[in-house]
């Protein structure tokens, strides 16, 4: 049986969720643990994560790691902004550490926003791809969203269709076990006058909004326009959160709406909401809805797609299962869409 090495660079929530399910797997083994995190580095990964010990010690050296006999680097560090750009366009940090370890001749995962680049980001696409085939490996991205729920599963059920009016994604997350940083900028159970959430709505709409555009650009569907909107929508009643005592009238969650267009009428469509906790605005609930109109129309709803005791491992599944594909596809950047899909790791 084929095994595949794996280093895992960024070992936050989604770093070490991947490493539960590494863990489980007889394919799969961690070669090594980059993170600059000081309360880190020096410890053993698996305890780290709540696991046994691994053997594998996190290290700040990036190179010493990366030189290490490995298959694949699971890509996990936080978006690097550049300075005054939170776009698609302003990942350039971590362009630079793709690279870094592409010219190590790793295969590279990633499940941060840089996908479908060569027509969200031409510079940056030419640059992973040229990279890449210089070093005989590949680039991959693949999450959940972006990822496997948006794009991949809209577009692979939008080729049933002999005519499509309009692919719409409707997901969802319950904030309440979100222990991440930016979930607590949305303001819950704050004041809306006094919040304002546009950073974060740009950091949103970069991870999630290019998928519309993937979608209706793989499945032939003529656009004019792109559009991003957000809706702030306000508690019913009062419960206790992680975010503290929330009120009626106070921030309950948030509706953001990513679009492409075409004539004013929407053509593919993604409508995430996040809301504060589940027993709050039951006429907004979460849910995981693919809807496609046209011949025929076709609505597939997926329950448990979260488990919302540890979310973290569902973004990080897609980009694990995907290794062997990986490491086997051919050199270059290559999005999830056009990588064959062989087996998932044992």
């Amino acid at each position: 049986m084929e095994t595949y090495k794996v280093i895992i660079w960024g070992f936050g929530m989604v770093g070490k969720s991947a490493l539960k399910i590494i863990d489980q797997r007889e394919q799969l083994e961690l070669a090594g643990v980059i993170d600059v995190d000081p309360k880190k580095v020096g410890q053993d990964a698996g305890t780290l994560a709540g696991l046994k010990e691994t053997g594998v010690i996190v290290s700040n050296n990036v190179e010493e790691v990366l030189s290490l006999d490995a298959d694949v680097v699971m890509y996990y560090c936080p978006t690097k902004w550049d300075k005054g750009n939170i776009s698609r366009t302003g990942v350039t940090g971590n362009v630079d550490d793709i690279c870094l370890a592409l010219s190590h001749k790793k295969n590279v995962l990633t499940t941060l926003p840089i996908f479908f680049s060569k027509i969200n980001a031409p510079e940056y696409y030419e640059r992973i791809d040229k990279t890449a085939k210089e070093n005989g490996v590949t680039f991959t991205q693949q999450g959940i969203y972006p990822g496997l729920y948006t794009p991949y599963l809209p577009t692979v059920l939008g080729t049933l269709n002999r005519e499509i009016e309009s692919v719409v994604v409707y997901g969802g997350e319950n904030d309440e076990n979100n222990k991440a940083p930016w979930a607590f900028v949305f303001g819950f159970g704050k004041d809306p006058e006094g919040v304002d959430i546009s950073a974060i709505t740009n950091i949103v709409f970069t991870y999630y909004a290019p998928t519309v555009i993937e979608i209706a650009e793989r499945l032939g569907l003529e656009y004019d326009e792109f559009v991003c909107t957000s809706e702030t929508i306000l508690a019913d009643k009062e419960t206790n959160s992680q975010f503290g005592v929330i009120k009626p009238g106070t921030i309950g969650a948030h509706m953001l709406l990513m679009s492409c267009k075409k004539d004013g009428k929407e053509v593919t469509g993604f409508h995430f909401l996040h809301k504060a906790i589940d027993t709050i605005l039951d006429d907004y609930p979460i849910e995981q809805r693919i809807e496609i109109k046209g011949r025929p129309n076709v609505t597939v709803k997926i329950d448990g797609l979260f488990d919302h005791e540890e979310p973290f491992l569902t973004s990080a599944a897609p980009n694990v299962n995907l290794i062997a594909s990986v490491v086997k596809a051919e050199p270059g950047y290559k999005d999830a869409l056009d990588i064959p899909f062989g087996y998932v790791p044992r």
